[in-house]
């Protein structure tokens, strides 16, 4: 009993601490990579591989657009701010089929996207020295000075493990 009541206590806080009740999965595509939802409200940044004839778009190699679920889930394309200071992705390195971006909104962290015939477009990101293939992202936000911007508090990865294919999270606080 000494041990159990303590693993119940962890199971139940990092579950709990690690769900997003309620939030809306885009439909999944088979060009989709990943996508990004905060806390404020179900709105999702949506990042698709930009292929036509079995090749990426080297100037742009990600279609990235957002779902507004708060004007019942339309698609539209990012704001000019929202593309350049936040969730547009910068293109960093180019090779064929293969590509090294980032978020406009950090340099700190840096998409690697690879496509094949046979396994199709794929991003791995590098969190927490742990390799893994990307499939969300979660952006918990707190109110900013004064409660005028809202700062990330921190952000949970979702994804598979590069070697081993398991299903991971990892959690990156904000300082």
């Amino acid at each position: 009993m000494k041990f159990i009541l303590p693993f119940l206590f962890l199971l139940f806080y990092s579950h709990s601490c690690f769900a997003q009740e309620g939030y809306p999965e885009p439909e999944k595509t088979t060009s989709r990579l990943f996508y990004i939802q905060h806390s404020n409200n179900h709105n999702t940044y949506v990042y698709d591989a930009n292929i036509k004839d079995g090749v990426i778009n080297s100037t742009v190699p990600i279609d990235e657009y957002q779902i507004v679920y708060t004007e019942n889930g339309i698609k539209k394309p990012l704001s000019i701010i929202q593309r350049k200071l936040a969730y547009g992705m910068i293109l960093e390195e180019s090779k064929t089929n293969s590509y090294k971006l980032r978020l406009a909104a950090s340099d700190k962290l840096y998409f690697y996207l690879n496509y094949n015939h046979n396994k199709g477009a794929r991003i791995h990101v590098i969190v927490n020295n742990h390799k893994m293939y990307l499939d969300k992202m979660f952006v918990q936000l707190k109110d900013g000075f004064l409660g005028l911007q809202a700062k990330a508090d921190f952000v949970l990865f979702y994804g598979k493990d590069f070697s081993s294919g398991k299903t991971i999270i990892e959690k990156v606080i904000i300082d």
